[in-house]
């Protein structure tokens, strides 16, 4: 993991555990993963684990999920009030689990240690077909933020796509649109639901060769690529031929990196001024 994305540019935090802070002891509950993260200026990529000798339904769910493929298991989706969107959730008639206030301890940038908390609203395991999808509120973005851990040598600055390969894109786009609070509107490339900041695509699977270069992945639906902001793609496609890594498209707007070279889903590069939106596509 930190050795394929370090080769990608992506320097990864320590790895910390995720407990729930009981609200009437206080005492933190180990939830049974971990993570490191590949942060960047706006969002990040997280890395789970499970945490060897405990038994909950998160590190089963998750020991379960990596069994079945190597990719992205979990898209995250981040809300100024975690606990109202909960009722709405609800109230659509979305299945979910207990809200959870989770805690993490690590290091902060003046070397002490310091306690990043975030309230997580999780969809019942398996009602979403789409993968696990929750959404949470950040209470100390300035503990996760820190920029020692951002990339710099790959110019890649932030998160702008998920792409999902999925059997029938209407009725995915449809389901995520909602969790969401969206719209789901069909493109020329696919339905797509446009989110605040960045979007989300989906695909069916025997399209992905001729969008995105690459073959989808046998376990559908699956998310196969995410989408990256770059501030200077010169200098992303540079440090990615340095390192040797594959490129499965390198086109002047857009750059590809094979599913093998991160971990089971593409990473697709866009320059800053081509983010794609609705009204902004790449073939």
């Amino acid at each position: 993991m930190a050795r394929s994305f370090g080769r990608l540019g992506f320097p990864l935090t320590p790895s910390s555990i995720h407990g729930d802070r009981d609200p009437e002891t206080g005492a933190i509950i180990p939830q049974g993963s971990a993570n490191r993260l590949a942060v960047l200026e706006r969002g990040y990529l997280e890395f789970l684990s499970d945490v060897e000798g405990t038994e909950t339904p998160v590190g089963n769910h998750l020991r379960r999920e990596m069994d079945r493929y190597v990719g992205v298991h979990l898209i995250a989706f981040s809300v100024s009030d975690a606990v109202g969107e909960a009722d709405r959730l609800a109230g659509d008639g979305f299945r979910l689990q207990p809200t959870v206030n989770l805690r993490r301890t690590i290091e902060g940038a003046d070397g002490a240690d310091v306690e990043v908390a975030f309230t997580v609203v999780r969809a019942e395991f398996g009602s979403i077909p789409e993968g696990r999808i929750q959404t949470l509120t950040h209470h100390s973005p300035e503990h996760v933020w820190q920029r020692r851990y951002m990339a710099r040598e790959n110019g890649i600055v932030g998160l702008a796509e998920v792409v999902f390969s999925v059997a029938d894109p209407v009725a995915s786009a449809g389901r995520l649109a909602k969790f969401t609070g969206r719209s789901a509107i069909e493109t020329e490339t696919g339905m797509s639901v446009q989110l605040d900041r960045g979007k989300l695509t989906f695909f069916e699977p025997k399209d992905v060769p001729r969008k995105l270069g690459i073959q989808a992945m046998p376990e559908a639906p699956a998310t196969v690529a995410i989408g990256l902001i770059s501030h200077d793609l010169g200098k992303t496609r540079e440090f990615m031929r340095a390192q040797g890594v594959h490129l499965a498209v390198d086109e002047p707007n857009r750059l590809i990196v094979e599913p093998d070279e991160a971990l089971g889903s593409a990473l697709i590069v866009y320059p800053a001024h081509e983010v794609p939106t609705l009204g902004n596509e790449s073939p």
